[in-house]
């Protein structure tokens, strides 16, 4: 495995510390920069859609 890559058709399991409720979302660098936000720069805003089993949509917007 090389350090520093993400394979995404690897499986994961989320992961909490502390009293952390919910869990974090990694999206690589190479995706970011494809969707046009600067992974160097200020947090994109996002928003959540929920669906059926399980399943949910993650929009980012850029910085403006």
């Amino acid at each position: 495995m090389i350090a520093g890559r993400h394979d995404t058709a690897a499986r994961r399991r989320a992961k909490r510390s502390g009293r952390e409720r919910g869990c974090w979302t990694y999206i690589a660098a190479e995706q970011l920069q494809a969707a046009g936000i600067d992974p160097d720069g200020p947090l994109p805003w996002y928003r959540i859609w929920t669906g059926e089993r399980g399943r949910f949509v993650v929009t980012l917007y850029g910085a403006k």
